[in-house]
């Protein structure tokens, strides 16, 4: 559910079942990503991280990342943009 979108950043509100993935993928923006409720398990080619109800993780763009549920999560995502991508 995309929150708040404008020229220069994005908010997306997603929610994932306990086992749940976002598979490796990149983003084009730098991404900040917060948990709201569970507890999640996000992955780069550097590390792993696991991260808990109110901890929060930000990345450079460009870099592979995935998103695993370990249990029922909520997480509020945080994405900067530019005009061409909001059309």
């Amino acid at each position: 559910l995309t929150v708040y979108k404008t020229n220069g950043m994005r908010i997306v509100l997603i929610a994932l079942h306990a086992g749940a993935e976002m598979v490796k993928h990149t983003a084009n923006g730098i991404i900040s990503l917060q948990v709201l409720e569970g507890q999640i398990k996000f992955s780069t080619d550097e590390s792993v991280i696991e991260l808990s109800k109110g901890q929060i993780v930000a990345l450079h763009k460009n870099i592979q990342h995935s998103v695993f549920a370990k249990e029922e999560s909520v997480f509020l995502l945080t994405l900067t943009t530019t005009l061409e991508e909001i059309k």
